[in-house]
């Protein structure tokens, strides 16, 4: 009985820190950042390659394109005159250090950096280089190894206050 009523008495301690957490940030309109033990890797096949899904950043609604399948990744957003939606989500099948280009692209980009559903970094305005040969373009290497990347109309970024630290919810 003793060892229920601690049981009990931790989860209400565990519940309630969380919810004032979450109090904390709303009140002062601050974003608190919980630790990546809290958060749970995406299940990346629930999504097709080529479909929609919906994400919130910083309570922010996001319809995102999804990238899977290698040919999807490497097309990315390439040749297309607008960005569809409100960007493009790429999802690996496990973390890795990773690069990005602007090969075809018709118009810049911020690159936001995911590990675990945590942000871990953003490059912001990513420009065109129309006519570089594809050997000479400059790559946009992630801060660390990722297990998605998502790509926004540049400026979407520091609109949305996105920063390292954040939490995707898909």
């Amino acid at each position: 009985m003793k060892k229920f009523i601690l049981r009990f008495l931790i989860v209400v301690i565990l519940t309630q820190t969380l919810f004032s957490v979450n109090s904390y940030a709303k009140t002062y309109n601050r974003h608190v950042s919980l630790p990546s033990a809290l958060i749970n890797k995406p299940n990346i096949n629930k999504y097709v390659d080529g479909g929609t899904l919906n994400a919130k950043i910083n309570s922010q609604s996001l319809k995102l394109v999804v990238a899977k399948k290698r040919e999807t990744i490497i097309k990315g957003l390439s040749w297309i005159d607008k960005i569809p939606f409100d960007g493009m989500i790429f999802f690996f099948d496990k973390p890795r250090k990773t690069s990005f280009w602007m090969r075809g692209m018709k118009f810049p980009l911020d690159i936001v950096w995911v590990q675990n559903n945590i942000i871990i970094g953003v490059t912001e305005n990513v420009k065109p280089e129309p006519g570089v040969p594809e050997k000479d373009l400059k790559l946009y290497p992630s801060p660390a190894e990722v297990d998605a990347v998502i790509e926004l109309s540049a400026g979407s970024a520091k609109q949305l206050n996105i920063k390292k630290g954040n939490i995707l919810i898909l």
